[in-house]
């Protein structure tokens, strides 16, 4: 054989191997080429003491609602607030369970309750935002016609109001007296509650579209086609965006482009609203797990294993987290950063489960239950015992106020 030839044989033997080590190291190259992200190896999470345990008993119940219970309950100051699926709404002192005031819209409710200091806001579903006087007994403010049913409380943003209504549009509002300062046609039906970020607010919507715009004017800024349905309410943390898919991922996105910077896979969709103790990113999963995840890069830190599906929000204190699993008719108390299970609290009604997410108020755990008439459940929270490391609260102390919102 002339020595060309052979040249060129062994040209062509080569050429499959060197393909496909150029392919290789391209996915190694190219963002979010992987479809799941490798473990923490060294992750802090799993060094320590055990935590010391919390302890759970019955402050007060409210039986006063006639229907269920709509959304969740609301910390407005020192007031508690809740509503029913009917159009009542009523305050009560967190500490005593007392009855501050009572309003009556007259119609059924689609949102659960808003509260700012001194302001209530409902939804009904007729598609009216009303604002109540938190201070003078709930009398109506004023009340606003959104033309179609608000898909979830309103969020506040420097005298505005920013909320979604089933029609495909974002309103801010004028907080003072409920007027229309901005609209901006959506993509589709809102499916999560706008999230603020600075001069930034986002959304979902059907179809997996997740939209940016502009806080105050409501301008696009960009859009982005999930290609899956949104399964959780975006969270914005240090320029980045992280939201839950239906493929049972979560992705991670540059706040000011909407571009990807990192993908990885849950063992099930993300349900609740994702959340940040630095450097971690806890995702509460429909498959009753907790997936704890490096919020710079995605790697695996821990997952915790509860008994039933994770769809609620949590409550957040400086040292816990409080989940009540669907169903299971518990609430269970977290260590953080750990999520060491420090205590739980068993409701004990045949039939019956909690329909609320927990919510802290006045140093008490409250949460809703009833799937007939709606009912109220405060708890009083205590440590069990001292802490075996520094910087912990001393022995049956009471629970720390809600932990703060990370910037």
């Amino acid at each position: 054989m002339p020595p060309a030839r052979r040249r060129r044989d062994r040209t062509r033997s080569r050429l499959p191997a060197v393909l496909a080590l150029t392919a290789f190291a391209l996915t190694l190259l190219l963002p979010g080429a992987a479809e799941s992200q490798p473990l923490e190896w060294e992750s802090d999470l799993k060094k320590g003491d055990r935590p010391p345990a919390l302890t759970f008993t019955p402050a007060w119940t409210f039986n006063g609602f006639h229907a269920p219970l709509a959304g969740n309950l609301a910390s407005a100051g020192a007031l508690l607030v809740a509503a029913s699926q009917a159009g009542e709404v009523v305050a009560l002192d967190p500490a005593s369970g007392t009855v501050a005031w009572h309003a009556d819209l007259g119609e059924p409710l689609a949102i659960g309750p808003a509260a700012q200091p001194g302001r209530v806001y409902v939804g009904t579903r007729s598609g009216r935002l009303t604002a109540l006087d938190a201070e003078q007994g709930g009398r109506v403010i004023w009340s606003v016609d959104l033309g179609s049913e608000p898909t979830s409380p309103p969020r506040p943003l420097d005298g505005r109001l920013l909320i979604g209504a089933s029609a495909g549009v974002l309103f801010s509002l004028d907080a003072a007296d409920g007027s229309v300062a901005a609209r901006r046609a959506l993509s589709g039906r809102p499916v999560t509650p706008p999230e603020l970020a600075g001069r930034y607010v986002l959304i979902g919507t059907e179809g997996g579209i997740l939209m940016s715009f502009d806080a105050r004017s409501l301008e696009p800024r960009w859009r982005r086609d999930m290609r899956y349905a949104i399964s959780s309410a975006p969270l914005v943390y240090k320029k980045r965006v992280y939201v839950g898919l239906s493929d049972r991922s979560v992705r991670c996105l540059r706040l000011k482009s909407g571009r990807p910077i990192w993908k990885a896979r849950t063992g099930a969709v993300v349900a609740a609203h994702p959340f940040v103790r630095a450097p971690y990113l806890y995702l509460l999963c429909y498959d009753d797990d907790i997936w704890v995840l490096n919020a710079r890069n995605g790697h695996l830190a821990i997952r915790a294993r509860l008994g039933h599906r994770l769809e609620a929000e949590p409550a957040l204190s400086d040292h816990h987290l409080f989940v009540a699993p669907y169903t299971e008719a518990a609430l269970v108390g977290l260590s953080l950063p750990g999520l060491q299970t420090v205590g739980q609290f068993a409701l004990d009604v045949p039939g019956e489960w909690f329909t609320t997410a927990p919510v802290l108020a006045a140093d008490r755990i409250a949460l809703g239950y009833g799937r007939s008439e709606g009912k109220i459940l405060a708890l009083n929270v205590a440590q069990k015992q001292a802490a075996p490391t520094s910087g912990a609260a001393p022995a049956g102390a009471p629970l720390a106020g809600p932990a703060p919102t990370p910037p």
